[in-house]
């Protein structure tokens, strides 16, 4: 399975790669999957850069196509899907969402989650998700308040 899994790997840090048009350090995705859905979004920090750039204003930044990143975004979701098959076909428990850490050197770093998002508003998710591991503060009230009270509540 460790072989295989090095395969899957592989694909989502090339897949990435591709994806982004310009040198960079550092790539943070999410991804989940489970038996009915799959999402996956990215932020990489360009090289030299302090600032993210999210994987979907690319074709604004740039000259990409919408549909070349929505096609490299749908090879990433089948590989995603692929991973989390390897992982229940093995016995292993299925993760619920994962963020995949690469440097611009090929380390790279996996955080597998097994929470239950089946009542997750995914919106709040992805606040939650840049906050974590961005440290990115939403703009908006309501998303204040859901970091807000993810602090209170990591307190405990």
């Amino acid at each position: 399975m460790e072989e295989k899994l090095n395969k899957i790997y592989e694909k989502i840090a090339d897949n990435l790669n591709q994806s982004i048009p310009e040198e960079w350090d550092k790539v943070y995705m999410y991804g989940e999957v489970n038996e009915h859905m799959q999402n996956a979004f990215f932020y990489y920090y360009p090289a030299n850069s302090d600032k993210p750039i999210y994987n979907l204003d690319i074709p604004e930044l740039f000259d990409v196509t919408e549909d070349e990143i929505d096609n490299l975004r749908y090879e990433l979701l089948e590989i995603l899907e692929e991973l989390w098959n390897e992982f229940k076909n093995n016995g292993h428990e299925p993760w619920t969402n994962l963020t995949f850490i690469l440097e611009s050197n090929g380390r790279f770093k996996i955080d597998y989650d097994y929470t239950d998002l089946s009542e997750a508003d995914p919106r709040e998710q992805h606040w939650i998700w840049k906050y974590k591991y961005l440290s990115i503060i939403p703009d908006n009230p309501k998303g204040k308040k859901v970091i807000g009270d993810c602090e209170k509540n990591s307190v405990k």
